[in-house]
């Protein structure tokens, strides 16, 4: 399986997963959270579409036939320095926490309950994206970071970061819905 097929098959692995885990909680479940300072279950799934929005232009220029590697993207090992920092402080395994950049953070007020159905529809726009591009050379096409255009990431790795956030994040959803159905016997806790 090539590197495009293999990301393919875990961005559907994804969608499924969210779907099955979160599809059917109500809007006090997708908005909970642990405390003021974490995210709720909504917040994580609202974040990704917010992340991957921000990533989408730089793709679809890619696909049409619009993008032309930037200067910054030419400088020895800074592309492979970049792709191998995110790779390890996005890695679901990583058990660090990490603040994210303004731009990407989701609303701080409550999230439709729609958000997994939108998730999954933004899943899908990124996986035919992904689907449009595996005859590319992956590693010699760089598409700038949202953050700046001084940041680049080969699309290969472009894509695998965005599975491996998604992943990571589900998993913080998860321990969320964990933390809800432990015993009742915190205040804070709803009853569900």
């Amino acid at each position: 399986m090539n590197k495009t097929a293999a990301i393919i098959a875990d961005l559907n692995e994804i969608s499924r997963d969210v779907r099955q885990t979160f599809g059917g909680l109500n809007a006090e479940q997708i908005n909970w959270r642990p405390n003021a300072k974490s995210w709720s279950i909504g917040q994580c799934f609202e974040h990704l579409i917010v992340t991957n929005n921000l990533y989408f232009p730089n793709i679809q220029k890619v696909i049409d036939g619009r993008h032309r590697n930037n200067f910054f993207s030419k400088i020895p090992f800074v592309t492979d320095l970049i792709g191998i920092l995110m790779k390890n402080s996005l890695n679901p395994e990583q058990k660090r926490k990490m603040r994210t950049f303004r731009i990407f953070e989701p609303a701080s007020s409550a999230i439709s309950t729609t958000i997994i159905e939108d998730f999954a529809e933004n899943q899908q726009r990124l996986i035919k994206m992904a689907e449009a591009v595996p005859d590319f050379d992956l590693r010699r096409i760089k598409i700038a970071e949202p953050l700046s255009i001084a940041l680049n990431l080969r699309l290969g790795d472009a894509f695998e970061i965005l599975a491996m956030h998604e992943r990571r994040h589900f998993r913080q959803a998860e321990r969320v819905l964990e933390m809800q159905m432990k015993p009742r016997n915190k205040t804070n806790l709803p009853n569900f």
